[in-house]
């Protein structure tokens, strides 16, 4: 039997050794036939410890391994505790567990290529798992000769070769290994597609196997062909951005194709909030409403992150809770010239100079309190008195910004509102004036 080898004469590897058919015909293959293609291996070995038989093929393994005088690393990893503790699923945590207990052992032997046994069938799997799962866009459908995770090389050379190739391979070499009996249980979604849906495609067609995985890398280099695309022009989307927000133009992003913007919605959240477990069904959801309906509206993305539409923006923001004083209060012997005031997260300056000035005031106006919105303020427009909360809708704030806006009081007046792109009637002298700096 032949395989892929994915390393070098000089180097030193690990294989995952589970004790399965897969991965002990790997290993008797590592020692027999390919002793010669590598410097020196090491075994590793997981117990996931939620099998009372795991521990059985644990001392197994490690005699196995210890007959042919090969370096093996065990690791408990309690599993049952783990689950009860975590947010995620058995199968995911088992996979981080896994993954962070190989660079453990990687690092205490120096080696960065560890060898799994994951052969064609589960390239045949995985693309039917991501098809029917609906986890197909901006993800590879099959499994790859070679990726990187957690930092480290992972090396799988028998992806060209069949499932039923290795159990001819230990029943010629009169090889034992282990069977989990878990993966026969088809209540699990890939067990189900492994014995109900795989055996059936050979029946329709022989090359069946080699079509889906044609069809895999196809979709794959589409797939990315279209993402690089569209995130090239990225920034033309983007009116705006800071650590908490970034504002979107509707209309030109709402002329894009829904994988398009799937895309630009995927990368703000990666690039912008190291955000990278946002699930694309929740994506493709608020795309597709989008498109649909017009209109102002809000989504939750999760649980500390929102989708905005407001007028002619799209806005993706971090929900921050703040906590400020709320309220600056300037008496008449605390006025001193371009002196910066900090109000939530913007600045605004008090000057005598009126260039870029948006209120003024005069020294009879003190006491001034700088506060956000209240229930029923009224504002003077000219000869009319409007109220605050309509003025905004008017003046298209977004929803997020209203409540962090400076209003200027004087008494039980209200002098104006800062940035809202109002500027000082400069046809009227004032004792000083007031400028935000963002």
């Amino acid at each position: 039997m032949n395989f892929n080898i994915l390393w070098e004469k000089n180097e030193k590897i690990a294989l995952a050794l589970s004790g399965g058919v897969d991965s002990i015909v790997l290993f008797h293959l590592l020692v027999t036939k390919y002793k010669n293609s590598y410097k020196e291996l090491v075994v590793f070995h997981i117990n996931h410890g939620l099998r009372n038989e795991s521990f059985e093929e644990a001392s197994f393994v490690e005699k196995f391994v210890g007959s042919y005088s090969v370096k093996f690393y065990k690791k408990e990893l309690n599993m049952k505790t783990f689950v009860k503790k975590s947010h995620i699923s058995e199968e995911m945590l088992a996979r981080e567990l896994r993954y962070k207990a190989f660079k453990e052992m990687a690092k205490a032997e120096k080696i960065d290529k560890i060898l799994t046994a994951h052969h064609k069938n589960d390239r045949v799997e995985n693309i039917l798992m991501r098809l029917l799962s609906g986890r197909s866009i901006d993800y590879n459908l099959s499994i790859e000769s070679k990726t990187i995770i957690n930092g480290l090389n992972i090396c799988r050379p028998f992806l060209d070769t069949l499932k039923e190739e290795l159990e001819k391979y230990a029943a010629r070499e009169k090889l034992t290994y282990y069977t989990d009996k878990t993966n026969f249980d088809t209540e699990y979604t890939r067990n189900n597609i492994r014995h109900n849906i795989v055996p059936l495609l050979n029946s329709v067609n022989n090359a069946s196997f080699d079509n889906l995985i044609n069809f895999s890398e196809y979709y794959f280099n589409v797939n990315t062909i279209l993402k690089e695309s569209v995130l090239k022009r990225k920034n033309t989307y983007i009116k705006e951005s800071s650590k908490n927000f970034v504002v979107l133009d509707k209309e030109k992003l709402l002329l894009l194709k829904r994988e398009e913007i799937f895309f630009i919605f995927k990368e703000i959240f990666i690039d912008n909030f190291c955000v990278c477990d946002i699930k694309q069904r929740t994506l493709f959801k608020i795309i597709e409403d989008l498109k649909q309906r017009g209109g102002n509206k809000s989504y939750d993305v999760k649980n500390n992150f929102k989708i905005v539409v407001e007028y002619n923006s799209i806005y993706i923001h971090k929900i921050v809770k703040k906590c400020y004083n709320g309220k600056i209060e300037l008496i008449i012997d605390k006025i001193e010239d371009n002196k910066e005031y900090e109000f939530y997260q913007n600045k605004f300056l008090i000057s005598t100079n009126t260039e870029g000035a948006e209120l003024g005031f005069n020294k009879e106006d003190l006491p001034l309190i700088i506060t956000t919105r209240r229930q029923g303020d009224v504002v003077k427009r000219g000869d009319i008195n409007k109220k605050l909360s309509r003025l905004l809708i008017d003046e298209k704030i977004p929803a997020r910004l209203r409540d962090e806006l400076a209003v200027v009081r004087s008494g039980n007046s209200i002098l104006g509102v800062l940035d809202i792109g109002t500027k000082v009637n400069k046809n009227i002298k004032y004792d000083y004036y007031i400028k935000t700096k963002g």
